[in-house]
């Protein structure tokens, strides 16, 4: 049976703060007001909706620099006009939104002459407990310590919809390329994204339902179909450069080729091109950008230790810095799966990472499957 670690069993288990240098200014000479944005159970565009619907804000007036995903303890920057009133920010902060074990606060963090945009984001740092390791395991892995490494760096799954739902936001985006407003509506009403119940509710035009949304909501969907196609570039470099030495990973159906010599690939295609999209007025414009297909990263690992919510078994923790638009899970999938070759008598012994709230799945094996998988970056 398969070695199962886990992610996410509980939020706190992840950790993402955000890096963002911002320009400050006294409160009498700024035009808008920078708040820390804590948060577990929303995503960043959920958080932005509630907030703005606390202040009597469009949702346009509420600026972030990048998406963080609803499993685990997030925080990030956002932006507010500088004259809005925050009746509820005292110096503990402000606790906005709450439901069970899911909640949003607010704390002031500053004052500044311009708002927040995506591309500003410098990175985000993690510290991520992974659980229920085989003891003999997390020793291994303890005693890496510091470990400099280097991992392709795919769009994860968490980029292609929301935790439990279908991996298909890039078909959104596809749909909505070709001026298939039809098959995208239809294709969001099953996504079971914030946007779903109205897109299945939703008795106009098609095209006119993707107009109501806030444009940067309908550029996500645009951002996933680039996405897609950006790791399927990814995969044949893979399979050009490494082949052979290369293992065939689908992850709720989306197909992920992965090799054990990611800097053979960095010597062949250091980065890609990559269309970055805007929907404007309800028109989709691109602008090519280029993404590195390796990232190097140094993670920090604790000691091994026996883990409290599954007896028996011990957990580990990790803690690195990625750029912006790089996947923590997708590291710690790589992490994994190269140490588990490493330490192993063959290099077919699969190893997978699951929770209630996300699974990935670190493979050496020529398939493997993931149900489900949530979205840092």
């Amino acid at each position: 049976m398969p070695d199962q670690a886990v992610l996410k069993q509980r939020p706190r288990d992840f950790l993402v703060r955000e890096a963002m240098v911002v320009e400050h200014t006294g409160p009498t000479d700024a035009h808008w007001r920078y708040l820390l944005l804590r948060k577990s159970g929303y995503t960043t565009m959920e958080a932005i909706r509630l907030v703005a619907a606390e202040l009597s804000l469009p949702t346009a007036d509420v600026t972030y620099g990048g998406l963080k995903d609803e499993d685990g303890i997030t925080e990030q920057l956002i932006a507010v006009p500088a004259g809005v009133p925050l009746p509820g920010l005292g110096p503990e902060g402000w606790r906005v939104a709450g439901r069970a074990d899911d909640w949003l606060d607010l704390h002031h963090h500053g004052y500044g002459a311009e708002p927040l945009a995506i591309g500003r984001l410098e990175g985000n740092g993690f510290r991520i407990t992974v659980r229920n390791l085989a003891p003999e395991r997390a020793e291994r892995l303890a005693e890496l310590r510091k470990h400099t490494m280097f991992f392709l760096n795919y769009y994860d799954t968490q980029r292609f919809g929301v935790p439990g739902g279908p991996k298909r936001t890039h078909l959104v985006g596809r749909a909505m390329l070709a001026g298939d407003w039809d098959t995208a509506l239809r294709e969001l009403a099953g996504l079971r994204a914030p946007e779903s119940p109205q897109a299945a509710q939703w008795r106009g035009p098609a095209e006119e339902f993707f107009r109501t949304l806030d444009p940067r909501n309908a550029s996500f969907y645009l951002a996933a179909h680039a996405s897609a196609d950006w790791n399927a570039a990814l995969r044949r470099v893979v399979d050009d450069t490494c082949d052979p030495h290369t293992v065939t990973v689908e992850l709720d159906g989306l197909e992920y080729r992965y090799a054990d010599r990611p800097l053979a690939v960095l010597a062949t295609a250091p980065e890609l091109p990559y269309a970055k999209y805007t929907f404007t007025d309800g028109i989709p414009a691109a602008r090519t950008s280029a993404r590195p297909t390796v990232v190097q990263t140094t993670v920090s690992l604790s000691p091994a230790a026996p883990d409290e919510l599954n007896p028996g078994r011990s957990r580990i923790g990790l803690g690195f810095f990625l750029p912006s638009g790089s996947y923590a899970t997708a590291a710690v999938r790589q992490l994994l799966a190269h140490q588990a070759t490493a330490s192993a008598t063959t290099a077919s012994t699969p190893t997978a990472i699951t929770s209630t709230a996300t699974a990935t799945t670190a493979a050496t094996s020529s398939t493997a499957t993931e149900p489900k998988a949530g979205e840092v970056r």
